[in-house]
């Protein structure tokens, strides 16, 4: 049997580091925005069938469309305090006013 040159696979999942996804998290940023701290994370898309209303354009943010993710800094555990945005929509909110509950 002749021999294979290819490299073997080690099993590892590639990127991240060799992370599982399991602990891949996306990168935390704060922003000051509105007199306030916020804690902004990107969110991949995913199938949970969840939606969301964006506070910039008051549309539906789907979870499977990927979005930005924005709480207050203080309220750092608070489920009810997180606001999904349209990633454009939150890169435009210096442009114009949000539509719903935000503050």
């Amino acid at each position: 049997m002749p021999r294979s040159n290819r490299p073997r696979r080690s099993g590892r999942p590639s990127g991240a580091g060799g992370l599982p996804p399991s602990l891949r998290r996306p990168a935390v940023t704060e922003v000051r925005y509105a007199g306030q701290v916020w804690v902004v994370r990107e969110v991949r898309p995913n199938d949970t069938g969840r939606s969301y209303r964006c506070p910039g354009c008051q549309g539906e943010v789907g979870a499977d469309v990927a979005h930005t993710v924005v709480w207050p800094a203080e309220t750092m555990q608070t489920v009810e305090n997180r606001r999904h945005w349209h990633s454009v929509c939150w890169a435009a909110r210096e442009r114009r006013r949000p539509g719903g509950s935000f503050a």
